[in-house]
């Protein structure tokens, strides 16, 4: 008993004893890193770089990140006069960025018409049903028949255009498409 209470009573004792921390908005946060960044830039500190995941794997060659090889070390002129012509050819190869920039768009572009498609299939199941609800025709009518057929096809798309649609966006989230 003597135990339960001296463990109650020190529970209490620091659930008082710590105060409360005050809660920041984002405002505070972001005028915060906005002022820490502007310091940074008058004390002429370059920001720090990110390294990428990509950059780790497709590293490749000698050396580390670091420390690169001694072959980049070498290849680099050390007078500025040095350097020979441009090595910009005629078609320039695309930075991985324009590579990835491009991708996101034709992407995006197939997600948004797979979207589009999902909408108009959803109109055209919508149509028939009402169509089929409608009981001011004849019930047993060879119209029907077609309807429900149509409505069956038209479902069949639209799952398939669902599918396609969780396809992309799944593709879109492995490769960290926003």
């Amino acid at each position: 008993m003597r135990l339960h209470l001296v463990a109650v009573l020190v529970t209490v004792a620091v659930g008082l004893a710590s105060a409360p921390a005050p809660a920041q908005s984002l405002g505070e946060v972001a005028a915060r890193e906005k002022a820490r960044k502007e310091k940074a830039a008058r004390d002429g500190k370059r920001p720090a770089r990110v390294i990428t995941e990509y950059e780790l794997r497709s590293g490749g060659g000698a050396g580390t990140l670091s420390q690169p090889a001694a072959d980049d070390a070498a290849a680099a002129p050390s007078t500025p006069g040095a350097a020979g012509p441009p090595a910009k050819a005629g078609a320039a190869e695309k930075t991985e960025d324009e590579l990835r920039a491009e991708r996101l768009q034709d992407w995006r572009q197939r997600l948004q018409e797979a979207q589009a498609d999902v909408a108009r299939l959803r109109a055209r199941v919508d149509q028939v049903q009402v169509a089929l609800n409608d009981m001011s025709g004849p019930i047993y009518g060879p119209n029907r028949g077609v309807m429900a057929s149509q409505l069956e096809q038209a479902k069949t798309a639209l799952s398939a255009a669902e599918q396609k649609v969780a396809a992309l966006e799944e593709e879109g989230r492995r490769n960290r498409y926003r």
